[in-house]
């Protein structure tokens, strides 16, 4: 093998054939990834987002890297402990010469909204870095995922790039519950109701669910948790959910957005675990297209030609042409290709171009 065709190079190469035509001389390309939850490993590696950054700049544009924070209490609910936890997983400008920064703010509450008049969702949310950006780059790494049973492209757009209250809505038809217990009268969540539903009573806040409109923002913001976070949607819904951000958040970046899928360290499970269980396939490569649907389609097709690792999590389908994550676990994840290919995002079908 020369080093022309080792991995790095051809990173570089296809980040070049992705963007040369979409980047002008000082665009602000986001480059939206995954910096991981602080105990996992199965991220994206900084050393191949480097290649991504350093071609990115030499086509003239201004690379930052970017990704929303988490609805879940972890490493990276809020922008300081997410930069934090970035910078603690390899990801710094030092390392890979483009600054971070944390796509819906401080708090979760640096958003824009933009009209999509589908099945869920009348309007949906994107975080305000990637809606300000001229061009989009995503950087997904392709996996396992217990409630949508794929994470590839259209997650890392549609949950990924939406902020903390777009997540909760994709997650549950929200209503708060409430614990008065825990309630400290912050005011946090009376400041960010839009709609004024809140009010402190005796130093504890107050719910009025005639107003409410379940956009989650109390949820968000609550430091104490006295405002609990609801994991109650279907796996059909929640997925077709995550398709309607992906759809507006692609139809306000078009043409300008583009995709690569790393099939590396394939995991059964979320790089938002503190943890990484063992990979179940043999590594495979790197994909690129500016068609989200064909890039996550033959990202899954190249994952089940595979044949599955003994000892990691796959209970079955270890096979050449076996459902690989319908072996970890029986969640039909072909729902969010079909709604995306229902939606106009792109298409199943593809070809395959080595470079």
């Amino acid at each position: 093998i020369s080093h022309e065709n080792s991995l790095l190079p051809k990173i570089r190469r296809m980040t070049r054939i992705l963007l040369e035509e979409k980047v002008e001389k000082g665009d602000l390309v986001a480059i939206k990834l995954h910096f991981g939850e602080p105990g996992n490993y199965a991220f994206i590696r900084p050393v191949m987002v480097r290649q991504v950054v350093e071609v990115v700049k030499e086509i003239g544009g201004k690379p930052f890297l970017t990704d929303a924070n988490t609805l879940y209490r972890g490493g990276r609910s809020n922008a300081v402990d997410h930069i934090n936890s970035a910078i603690y997983n390899g990801f710094s400008y030092s390392s890979l010469g483009a600054p971070i920064i944390i796509a819906d703010g401080i708090s979760g509450s640096y958003y824009r909204e933009v009209e999509v008049n589908l099945k869920h969702f009348r309007k949906i949310r994107i975080a305000g870095a990637i809606f300000d950006a001229d061009v989009v780059l995503a950087l997904s790494h392709v996996k396992g995922h217990v409630a949508t049973g794929l994470g590839g492209a259209l997650k890392n757009i549609g949950m990924g790039a939406a902020p903390r209250s777009g997540k909760q809505v994709q997650h549950a038809d929200f209503r708060p519950q409430y614990d008065i217990e825990k309630c400290t009268g912050c005011r946090k969540c009376i400041i960010n109701c839009p709609v004024g539903a809140i009010t402190l009573v005796e130093k504890k806040a107050k719910f009025n669910y005639e107003i409410c409109i379940g956009c989650g923002e109390c949820a968000t913001v609550c430091i104490s948790g006295a405002v609990r976070i609801l994991w109650n949607e279907s796996v059909e819904r929640l997925q077709e959910k995550m398709v309607e951000y992906a759809y507006g958040i692609i139809k306000e970046k078009e043409p300008k957005i583009t995709y690569m899928n790393f099939v590396m360290d394939v995991s059964p499970d979320c790089d938002c675990l503190p943890w990484h269980d063992a990979n179940i396939i043999p590594d495979v490569g790197v994909l690129g297209s500016d068609d989200i649907v064909a890039v996550d389609q033959a990202s899954m097709d190249m994952i089940n030609k595979q044949i599955g690792i003994p000892g990691s999590a796959l209970k079955g389908n270890f096979g050449e042409g076996e459902d690989k994550f319908k072996g970890i676990r029986e969640i039909e994840w072909e729902i969010q290709l079909k709604y995306a290919e229902e939606l106009g995002l792109g298409s199943r079908k593809y070809t395959i171009k080595e470079i």
